[in-house]
């Protein structure tokens, strides 16, 4: 499991240190690796082991074999994705146009988002965490959506009456 958000750099060798932790997820995986996709639908990298990859294979293969979806998918995923190894001290050298692709100028966000994770530039991440809370903040304080996510109402009287997880949710610092 990717869990966590932390900033790191890129050298001037296009190589980027992986979160322990994110090495430590993939411990099991048969390739000393991670599998690095330039996510369509934004300018970020989309990364994962074995099962990552595995994953994205039985939903496009889950399609009709002549579907239009499949066809994009297997260009944009199955074509696109890269194994990347790592080295000794547990850096992969990102590709130059994957690099292009997320913007990343020097800072990057690995940011854990349970069985994958994705890489930003880490201005890009930080301005979109803030879309992503607000966005948040403002559903979560409807008692529907908060029923919703599982919460009932419950988790909406909850984040109404919690000044703390108001704050949270606003990137305040507690």
């Amino acid at each position: 499991m990717f869990l966590s958000t932390s900033e790191h750099s890129a050298d001037a060798k296009n190589r980027v240190s992986v979160p322990a932790g994110y090495r430590e997820a993939l411990r099991d995986d048969p390739y000393d690796a991670i599998y690095v996709l330039p996510h369509f639908d934004g300018p970020y990298l989309e990364c994962g082991g074995e099962q990552f990859v595995q994953q994205y294979r039985m939903d496009i293969a889950n399609l009709p074999r002549y579907d239009a979806l499949r066809k994009d998918l297997e260009i944009a995923v199955i074509g696109a994705i890269r194994r990347l190894d790592f080295d000794s001290t547990g850096r992969v050298t990102l590709p130059r146009d994957f690099i292009d692709h997320a913007g990343i100028d020097g800072r990057c966000a690995f940011v854990g988002c349970d069985n994958h994770f994705q890489i930003w530039n880490a201005d890009a991440h930080a301005a979109r965490l803030r879309d992503v809370r607000s966005r948040l903040s403002a559903r979560l304080a409807d008692p529907a959506e908060a029923e919703r996510m599982g919460g009932g109402t419950d988790l909406g009287s909850l984040l109404r009456n919690s000044e703390s997880l108001a704050a949270l949710l606003k990137g305040e610092k507690l």
